[in-house]
């Protein structure tokens, strides 16, 4: 299995667990063969060396440049991953590149992104490109039912992934659960991506990132109820 993750920004905003279990994600992957090509911001070189781990042949490491606008950043990456071709392009956390590529992908290259937080910084750009997204991530109970009920993202697209399992028990052990969970969330998103082809549109509007991203759907929810 060839996977490209991108992980470019947000690390403010993401729980610790979130932060730390991506390079874990990305050893257990490796180790069992699959190749992992990681995109990211420049960042310094013991912060790389430290998010990657101990490099072998099947972990690739490229940074997107961070004094570029979205206009020149997309289209570089858009080829990027086209002539990379994964199986699986993994959105783990990003600004508006990651996002903007989405519609102009190989139509049977399997999409998927993580929603760390009950937010909008998380919804918004899933609500916008769900017609891109192959399957999508909700740590929480509550970013599962924003995911369904304000993105309007079919159920079963969606996985229930919760990080907080990490922090009981034999530690070890569920973090290896959570990657197989994980391994099995790939595995029936490739499947979904070669059964049904996304269509590519000649022209898509990219996403407008002029609204506040700071109050949750749910919390909006929850607000009308009281």
């Amino acid at each position: 299995m060839k996977i490209a993750v991108i992980d470019t920004s947000l690390t403010d905003l993401l729980p610790g667990k979130a932060c730390a279990f991506l390079p874990e994600l990305i050893r257990s992957l490796t180790g069992k063969g699959n190749e992992v090509h990681l995109i990211s911001r420049e960042m310094p070189p013991e912060e790389v060396v430290w998010r990657l781990g101990q490099k072998n042949e099947f972990l690739h490491h490229s940074e997107l440049r961070a004094d570029v606008s979205v206009e020149e950043s997309a289209p570089v990456l858009v080829n990027r991953i086209n002539k990379l071709n994964p199986d699986v392009f993994l959105i783990w956390t990003s600004e508006e590149t990651g996002w903007t590529v989405l519609p102009q992908l190989h139509p049977d290259i399997a999409t998927v992104a993580v929603g760390h937080a009950d937010s909008e910084t998380f919804y918004a750009p899933v609500r916008h490109y769900r017609s891109f997204l192959t399957r999508v991530v909700g740590t929480t109970p509550e970013v599962c039912v924003g995911f369904v009920l304000g993105c309007v993202i079919e159920k079963e697209r969606v996985e229930w992934i919760s990080h907080e399992e990490t922090e009981t028990g034999d530690k070890r052990e569920d973090v290896l659960k959570l990657i197989e969970t994980y391994e099995n969330c790939f595995a029936k998103a490739i499947e979904d991506a070669h059964a049904a082809p996304r269509e590519a549109p000649a022209d898509f509007p990219p996403m407008k990132t002029s609204a506040p991203h700071s109050q949750s759907w749910f919390s909006k929810l929850i607000a009308n109820i009281k």
